[in-house]
């Protein structure tokens, strides 16, 4: 099999089975991590980061070695069936990552006040990843005051009414929109973005030899 026959049919697994390899750059690593998520059908298709039964979030160091550390910690793990069979079912696979979230390239832009397209979808992606942990576990419902936060709530609102949705009704008229700026205090959203990484990362399983 080729690396684009292996990478077709790896995603087309992933689909199937709702389960999504994350790559996951933030200025606290120095290199990439991976992490995953998934939509579970056996609880009305809820959506999670795959975690250990403490609440920490599963990570890993390379894509090589992420399959055989889920293997060696499933009875640390909570059980997912969609994982299970991803796993069986892509066993001879080579891993790929269905996409990355580039935390550094977003705090770089709103520190230089840059509020494109790709920095408020990002954003959003981000605070919606975070937003599924917090509702995976009970335990996780203090961390929901920082996503009520104002300027967290505003710029959400702002990505969902001025991007995701015209975008997906009319995406040929959304590019030749000259749509309205983000008004809004970008020091202060920077410094909530910031915490609410550092309160999302204190939840991860930590990574040795990786700083």
């Amino acid at each position: 099999m080729t690396n684009i026959e292996n990478t077709r049919k790896f995603e087309d697994l992933c689909e199937e089975y709702s389960t999504y390899i994350i790559k996951y750059r933030s200025e606290y690593y120095y290199k990439s991590i991976f992490i995953i998520w998934y939509r579970d059908i056996s609880e009305n298709k809820t959506e999670h980061i795959l975690s250990y039964k403490n609440g920490e979030i599963f990570t890993s160091k390379t894509l090589t070695e992420l399959r055989r550390k889920i293997q060696s910690k499933k009875n640390k793990l909570i059980k997912s069936e969609n994982v299970n069979q991803w796993l069986e079912n892509t066993k001879e696979m080579k891993m790929v990552e269905s996409t990355t979230y580039d935390l550094i390239s977003v705090i770089n832009n709103l520190k230089e006040n840059i509020l494109d397209i790709k920095t408020i979808e990002s954003f959003s992606d981000f605070i919606s990843l975070f937003d599924d942990y917090i509702n995976q576990d009970e335990k996780n419902q203090h961390l929901q005051k920082d996503i009520d936060d104002e300027l967290i709530k505003k710029t959400l609102d702002y990505y969902y009414e001025f991007i995701f949705w015209p975008r997906f009704n009319n995406k040929e008229k959304f590019e030749l929109w000259n749509r309205p700026k983000l008004e809004i205090d970008t020091e202060k959203l920077l410094l909530k973005f910031q915490d609410i990484i550092l309160k999302f990362e204190n939840n991860m399983k930590k990574i040795t030899n990786i700083k």
